[in-house]
């Protein structure tokens, strides 16, 4: 694996902010900077511009903005090795291609002429596509989050360990802790008042997704213990979990999740939890990548009522 980042630009505010995101990690890592702009068509000269006059001065144009792409970043981190590069084709394809031995990809929310769409068509695919891990910053990012703590979800799946690894690790460069948080809600569309009555006579469905997501919770707790280089926060949350993450994340300065959960009353990396975390955090969110982080240790039993995430 190549000690390299690479971010998309296009001259958006979103990806002015993911440029100048990237730039601070790639330069408190000591890792390369590849600031890529993405034009044209795949598998032709100059993305197909032609070699005429105006096919170069067109090349030329879309040399700049590759070079004022890196110009942001140097700005920004003036220790960063950074370099401007250009390629042609399908830019989410180009970019997962480009970051196949990097370290992360890091995007905007949303590219130029997409105002209306919550993510991007580029930043879609890339989290889709990449094979390494993925962070998407929105344009709203503040400067100086970094103090913030890193927020992560956690439903005790294989993902959400990947994910707590991923934050502590990410909070250890940042110089802050981290918090995790694992959300419960009562999945009363999944299970009618007579599964409740027989299988829980004595509880009701709310002590039981409480009781759950506490026991979900301490497994994070134990994993955390380990961690003597960062201070590690542990919090339930009533409520959906995209939901429960979008409200903390005004405080966060980088948010991670797992692509998926296993399900369950606290799950909380579902796919189905992390688009909408992704579309809608107000901090930069980082989706892991990888099914094998931390092996199950207990399986979801049979009687357990599932989320409604």
């Amino acid at each position: 694996m190549d000690d390299r980042v690479v971010v998309g630009y296009d001259t958006s505010a979103e990806s002015i902010a993911a440029v100048r995101w990237a730039a601070t990690q790639a330069a408190t890592r000591g890792w390369a900077l590849d600031v890529v702009h993405v034009w044209g068509f795949a598998g032709q000269e100059g993305g197909g511009a032609g070699e005429s006059w105006l096919g170069r001065e067109v090349q030329a144009q879309v040399r700049q903005v590759a070079d004022e792409g890196a110009r942001i970043a140097a700005e920004a981190e003036p220790a960063a090795d950074v370099r401007a590069v250009v390629r042609h084709g399908p830019p989410a394809r180009v970019l997962v291609d480009e970051a196949a031995d990097a370290r992360m990809i890091v995007v905007g929310r949303r590219g130029a002429g997409l105002v209306n769409a919550l993510v991007g068509s580029a930043a879609t695919g890339v989290l889709h596509r990449a094979r390494c891990p993925v962070v998407v910053v929105p344009a709203t990012t503040r400067a100086g989050a970094g103090r913030d703590p890193v927020l992560v979800g956690f439903d005790g799946s294989p993902e959400s360990f990947r994910a707590l690894e991923a934050a502590c690790e990410q909070a250890t460069h940042l110089g802050t802790g981290v918090s995790v948080v694992t959300a419960w809600t009562v999945a009363v569309e999944t299970a009618g008042p007579a599964y409740w009555a027989l299988t829980y006579p004595q509880r009701t469905p709310a002590e039981v997704a409480l009781e759950e997501a506490e026991r979900v919770l301490e497994r994070a707790r134990s994993w955390a213990a380990s961690r003597r280089d960062v201070e590690v926060t542990f919090d339930l949350a009533e409520g959906r979990p995209a939901q429960a993450l979008v409200r903390r994340s005004r405080h966060a300065s980088l948010l991670v999740v797992g692509t998926r959960g296993r399900g369950g009353l606290a799950s909380l990396v579902l796919g189905s939890t992390s688009r909408p975390v992704v579309q809608r955090a107000e901090c930069p969110v980082l989706v892991t990548r990888g099914a094998e982080a931390v092996p199950e240790q207990d399986p979801p039993r049979p009687e357990r009522a599932t989320a409604s995430a």
